[in-house]
């Protein structure tokens, strides 16, 4: 009498398979579980060299699991239709199973189902039986992931979203306040006339040479007002003082003011002469 022992009310887990899809250059992967399969046949069927049984990877409902969803591999080679062959010989093999990208990811359960054999009974079943006989309930976990460097690019692109709002809502106005103070006019005896806005810049350079500031200095600390003309024969600066309506103003020692201040407020007036031309130019802050 040739038996075979392999039957077990508890499922067992077949460990995880994990898929991940293409991305840019990355390709798909797919990391299949590994479980050692122990087959205990009886003492009269590990002599006999003919026994053999023949199982089929079916679900839960007792339908077979076709390749298109479930690749089950042994010994390097795919096993057609998912069957499994054992013979009284081999007592182990070694499995490889995967899942194709269409399955939906969870856990999938499912069982052994014997389907061709060479043998008398299975434990206290005899065969042939009409119905069918079932063994190793199991269960395997598939995992659907992200392709890593799109979960790369991904968690740059948060960093680097939240980099940009701490930046802009809360480091950009501490470290680049603007100015406050609404308006700018300047004019002089020798028809020289500036009516400028200056509130919301960070900085407003009064110079006889044009200024450039490139776009991303721009966005990243703020607009720089440049006032040009000939009558400035040295740059000079208003820069903002914190949240209040004051500007700072830096004349470099180039330039005399009065009444003299290093800030001037909102509907000030004030006398700039230039030390090395002597001319005179007045202020007024609206």
């Amino acid at each position: 009498m040739t038996t075979f022992v392999a039957c077990s009310d508890e499922r067992t887990s077949l460990g995880v398979v994990e898929y991940y899809p293409s991305f840019l250059w990355v390709d798909e992967m797919t990391t299949p579980s590994r479980m050692s399969f122990d087959f205990n046949f009886s003492e009269d069927a590990q002599k006999d060299n003919t026994c053999y049984a023949e199982f089929q990877f079916v679900d839960k409902d007792g339908k077979p699991i076709p390749s298109s969803k479930m690749q089950v591999f042994a010994d390097g080679k795919q096993l057609p239709a998912n069957k499994l062959l054992i013979y009284s010989k081999d007592l182990t093999k070694e499995l490889l199973i995967s899942f194709s990208p269409i399955v939906d990811g969870g856990n999938h359960q499912g069982s052994l189902k014997l389907v061709r054999h060479n043998l008398d009974r299975i434990e206290s079943q005899s065969l042939p039986s009409k119905d069918c006989v079932y063994v190793l309930p199991w269960s395997i976990q598939y995992e659907k992931r992200m392709n890593p460097l799109a979960k790369a690019l991904m968690w740059i692109g948060i960093i680097l979203s939240m980099s940009l709002i701490v930046w802009f809502l809360l480091l950009k106005p501490f470290y680049y306040p603007r100015i406050r103070v609404l308006r700018l006019e300047m004019s002089s005896k020798n028809g020289y006339y500036v009516n400028k806005r200056i509130n919301g810049f960070r900085k407003v350079i009064i110079t006889n040479r044009g200024g450039n500031q490139n776009i991303m200095n721009k966005l990243f600390t703020g607009k720089i007002l440049y006032i040009v003309n000939e009558i400035w024969t040295e740059p000079w600066e208003l820069t903002p003082k914190g949240r209040k309506k004051i500007a700072k103003i830096n004349l470099h020692g180039k330039y005399m003011i009065s009444p003299v201040t290093s800030e001037i407020a909102n509907y000030g007036t004030y006398q700039l002469d230039n030390l090395e031309t002597k001319e005179s130019i007045t202020i007024k802050i609206l």
